[in-house]
């Protein structure tokens, strides 16, 4: 090696270790860079689920039963998932935007049905016969407004421990009759001639 490449060599070999020595010896500056990924979030973002009511739909509909229905149904919504009304019935004795409750009960009436007439627990029609509460059978009681299953078997309850009614205000001495709900029943029941 001739000796101007000698020193040219021995010069840049100097210059690469002074510069590692720099490198170790120096202090670090700034802060480190850290690569983050992000994954993507592949499942959908959950929905609400709609709260459903259960009623049933009796009376002059093609398909009377118990029908799910979104929790701000209509009387029009149940008629129509009960398959309509029939030629019978007189949809101008309804009020087909009425709100509908989980567990009501509603009676579709027939152009020969009397008027209508509302309860807490469903709709219901008001007809001449009126009920006898000494004679009248489960499913007589059961239809009375603001009487469900549980009541109509308090009263023959009643009924058989007791004997029979005297005076329509007994019919407050059953468990579940309240003032309010015996003043709907006095134009509906009787006790018998």
């Amino acid at each position: 090696m001739k000796p101007w490449q000698q020193t040219l060599a021995g010069f840049l070999l100097g210059l690469v270790v002074v510069g590692a020595i720099i490198l170790v010896v120096s202090p670090q500056k700034g802060q480190p860079i850290t690569l983050v990924t992000r994954t993507p979030n592949l499942t959908p973002d959950p929905t609400s689920t709609p709260k459903l009511i259960r009623v049933h739909i009796t009376g002059s509909v093609q398909l009377p039963g118990v029908y799910t229905l979104p929790e701000n149904a209509r009387v029009e919504d149940a008629i129509q998932a009960a398959g309509g009304l029939q030629e019978s019935s007189d949809p101008q004795l309804l009020n087909l935007a009425a709100a509908l409750v989980d567990g009501q009960r509603i009676y579709i009436p027939s152009a020969q049905d009397g008027t209508m007439s509302t309860d807490d627990r469903g709709l219901s029609i008001q007809t001449s016969p009126m009920i006898n509460i000494n004679t009248a059978s489960f499913a007589e009681l059961d239809s009375l407004p603001g009487i469900g299953e549980v009541k109509a078997q308090a009263i023959l309850d009643y009924r058989q421990k007791n004997g029979l009614f005297t005076a329509l205000e007994d019919l407050l001495k059953v468990d579940g009759i309240s003032q309010s709900l015996f003043e709907k029943l006095v134009g509906l029941i009787t006790l018998g001639e």
